[in-house]
């Protein structure tokens, strides 16, 4: 008989309740004795209560205490080979990767004690709403915030494009490789949402109804299948010394290790109704979420993985076809409909060839012709440069409408938005200051062309782009004069900035 399942519920930001966890643990009980889970006792579900509404506790020190409580209290129950699955809520899903990260993979341990780590809406790219600042999140009265202290510590961490979200997502990228396949496997799983719990919404802050999120967390800011992407300008050589441009190639393409995705139907961020963790009870009720989960806890090899991540795939698709569509009932007012795209986001690094982060840039996308008057209308659904790393900027783009869509209509056949065709070509153009002086910098451009749409930006997912320029240099920086007979001293102050060298 299989050794009962230890389970470890983590929850989100600010939260100071463990109600916040809703029916989920008595549930997992009820589905594990109705068969339809391993076996799980009532004395191996843990709750964890970690505090993130203090300004000084920051996203390490919840990896560290998260691994001093491991240790304490769920290390002595696990032998013979017996591992723990971690369930976690939004920003809890970054707790625990931080913690795996820091005290597992950095240090090249493959005794990982978590085998399932199950991310319900996390925020593992960040969320477009910890930018409002702490005044305009105390002034937001929903679930979301619970009235308290928000945590300045963590909200670092959580607004996206902030380095060590970055950093921890880019090594995921380039070091992880497919954690499935170990020889002590970690089963990574993703579920979001993409419905706006409408009685949440607030007009001042219209992330809270984002299109390609749950209200909190955008899609692809959940999603761990990602890419990295680092364009370089080409260097000088004897011939360009005097060119005005420079423009980019690739010189990396890396994509992440595969990760079990799928869209939860009818979910948003949080709420007792239709909130992806908060909602589920402990009832007959088939909660599409508790389905998901029973689904990634019964993986126990790395061919169940496989067959969980394409049917995880397939009942995305599903999800993004019946959802396209959302009629809200107004009793008074017409009816409103709303459109629910994929959606894809960029966060672009701009730096010199020194390392030098630039966070006087101007960057435009192009379409055919390099031109960027030549893009479809409303292709960029939002654009924000992170408060704490001014040369990372984010861009949030509809996907569907540059990707090319058919028509978009009702239940009754009225036409919503007629088809749209595919971005025959896709480019960058970045103009950076200073552009003089003895220090300065050329501007650039990734010529549009039609592999770059794809390049940049994939459906539900979030693409890292490193975007590196030469530093030029003038020769007047260092100039040598020959001292000799009738030489006299004289002021250089107004020196010649010079050729580049």
């Amino acid at each position: 008989m299989p050794s009962p399942l230890l389970i470890i519920l983590v929850h989100g930001w600010s939260v100071t309740h463990t109600d916040t966890y809703g029916g989920l643990a008595a549930r997992l009980k009820t589905e594990s004795d109705k068969g339809n889970l391993p076996p799980v006792e009532i004395t191996d579900i843990w709750l964890s209560k970690y505090v993130s509404f203090r300004d000084e506790v920051k996203m390490v020190d919840l990896a560290r205490g998260m691994e001093a409580a491991v240790q304490r209290e769920i290390m002595p129950l696990l032998s013979g080979g017996r591992r723990f699955a971690a369930i976690t809520h939004s920003t809890g899903g970054p707790v625990v990767r931080e913690w795996w990260d820091r005290y597992y993979v950095q240090k090249k341990r493959d005794d990982c004690p978590m085998s399932h780590l199950v991310m319900l809406a996390p925020a593992n790219f960040g969320s477009a709403l910890a930018q409002l600042g702490k005044g305009r999140f105390n002034r937001l009265k929903t679930a979301i915030t619970e009235r308290v202290e928000v945590g300045q510590g963590v909200l670092d961490w959580l607004e996206i494009g902030s380095p060590e979200a970055v950093a921890l997502n880019q090594r995921f990228i380039s070091e992880y490789q497919d954690t499935s396949r170990k020889a002590t496997p970690v089963f990574q799983f993703v579920l979001t949402g993409q419905t706006i719990d409408r009685h949440f919404y607030d007009n001042l802050v219209p992330f809270t109804g984002e299109m390609g999120s749950d209200g909190v967390v955008r899609v692809p800011s959940a999603n761990l299948n990602s890419r990295y992407v680092r364009l370089e300008q080409e260097n000088f050589t004897e011939g360009n010394r005097s060119i005005r441009a420079l423009p980019l190639f690739k010189a990396e393409e890396r994509d992440s290790p595969r990760v079990a995705f799928t869209l939860i139907p009818g979910v948003a961020h949080s709420g007792d109704e239709i909130g992806i963790m908060r909602s589920v009870r402990d009832n007959a009720y088939d909660h599409p979420t508790v389905r998901a989960i029973i689904q990634c806890l019964r993986v126990a090899t790395q061919s169940d993985y496989t067959r969980v991540y394409h049917e995880f795939s397939a009942q995305t698709d599903e999800v993004r076809t019946r959802e396209r569509v959302e009629e809200v009932d107004r009793a008074i007012l017409k009816d409103r409909h709303y459109i629910h795209d994929a959606a894809s986001m960029a966060i672009v690094r701009c730096m010199d060839d020194h390392g030098f982060p630039l966070a006087d840039f101007d960057l435009f996308f192009t379409g055919p012709d390099d031109d960027p008057n030549r893009l479809p209308p409303g292709f960029l659904i939002n654009a924000q440069t992170n408060k704490r790393a001014a040369a990372t900027h984010t861009y949030y783009v509809n996907h569907d409408v540059m990707a090319g869509i058919g028509r978009i209509t009702t239940a009754g056949g009225k036409e919503l938005r007629p088809a749209m065709p595919r971005l025959e070509r896709l480019g960058i153009m970045i103009d950076v200051r200073p552009k003089d002086g003895f220090v300065r910098y050329l501007p650039t451009a990734l010529w549009a062309q039609p592999e770059h749409l794809d390049l940049l930006f994939r459906p539900n997912q979030t693409t890292i782009v490193d975007i590196v320029l030469r530093r030029v240099v003038g020769r007047g920086v260092f100039e040598l004069e020959k001292w000799g007979p009738g030489w006299e001293p004289g002021s250089f102050k107004g020196q010649d900035e010079g050729a580049p060298i």
